[in-house]
């Protein structure tokens, strides 16, 4: 589960929230992994070059500790979410890179024990995605994995993408290039598929494909940042009893196909991006109502959960 942590995000956040006793509440009784929804990318964890800002992290891991839930660490590596040094750094770019990574991974070895060390490096159609890392660091990939492993022998790592379960082209070069990474030694644990689908789209057997791919390459499988738009069209006014039974039975199949297709020793875990329909990012982003995580407005389970439940119990 991806949860808030900063002022920043005050309404959902498990500190700054005027419902933050009954988030920590539903957290800590669903599940039992979180992701910070954001309080760890650079831009909120290292504002300023020699300034580092931990205390929402901190608090993260701390909560995380207290009710016995593991961490996965998001996001050590990304073209977005940068403080505005770091767009116009004008240094020793591949020193940075080290010293930044060095420095978070260190800070949390003992607590948290994955990683998305690389988010969101390549386009749709499998090319490299034109950042300040790629510019800079044109070799930015392997550099971060390999200095992530340097700084946590026993971290697991991974790299973590949107549409790599619909898009072919896609997967394929992120295949390409984790199998770079093993020519070089340089570990990498398995891919984070991000999830962000909708009722129709992608297909269960191109998610099956996918997951069959990446397995067969060596490397775990994470659902990472699972959700599921219902008002793709932007038509539907409220999410009717009928939607609300799609939906259950999408995130039903959703997960079946997951522990299916994957093996035990392949599963790197599955998250969902949020908590509360209320305040996913979905909504803001497509600029129409939508509702697709596992719990309502008012943090009371929906179908969706009992799909995801069901599927869970079957296995």
């Amino acid at each position: 589960m991806a949860v808030g942590v900063g002022q920043f995000e005050s309404q959902s956040s498990l500190r700054y929230s005027p419902q933050a006793t009954a988030l920590q509440q539903t957290v800590a009784r669903e599940f039992n992994l979180l992701v910070a929804e954001n309080v760890m990318k650079p831009q909120y964890l290292h504002p300023e070059e020699n300034r580092y800002f931990w205390e929402d992290a901190d608090y993260l891991v701390s909560f995380a500790k207290r009710h016995g839930m593991a961490i996965h660490g998001h996001t050590l590596v990304w073209h977005q979410a940068l403080p505005a040094w770091m767009q116009h750094y004008s240094g020793n770019w591949d020193g940075m890179l080290k010293e930044h990574i060095s420095t978070v991974v260190s800070r949390y070895s003992a607590d948290i024990a994955s990683w998305d060390v690389v988010n969101e490096a390549f386009l749709d159609d499998g090319t490299p995605r034109d950042s300040v890392w790629q510019q800079h660091v044109p070799d930015y990939i392997a550099k971060a994995f390999y200095y992530a492993n340097q700084s946590d022998p026993d971290g697991e790592w991974y790299y973590n993408d949107y549409n790599l379960e619909g898009m072919p082209k896609k997967l394929d070069a992120v295949l390409a290039m984790a199998n770079g990474l093993r020519q070089r030694q340089i570990g990498m644990t398995g891919i984070g598929f991000q999830m962000h689908i909708d009722r129709y789209w992608p297909s269960l057997e191109s998610i099956r494909t996918a997951f069959e791919k990446t397995v067969a390459a060596g490397l775990k499988v994470r659902i990472s940042e699972l959700d599921i738009r219902m008002n793709v069209n932007g038509d539907e006014a409220q999410l009717s009893a009928q939607l609300a039974a799609i939906q259950q039975q999408r995130y039903h199949d959703i997960i079946t196909t997951y522990l299916q297709t994957v093996p035990a020793e392949y599963r790197g875990g599955i998250s969902f991006w949020g908590v509360s329909d209320k305040y996913s990012w979905v909504p803001a982003y497509y600029q129409h109502a939508d509702w697709p995580l596992l719990f309502d407005d008012h943090l009371q389970r929906k179908a969706a959960w009992h799909g995801v439940y069901e599927a869970l119990r079957a296995q």
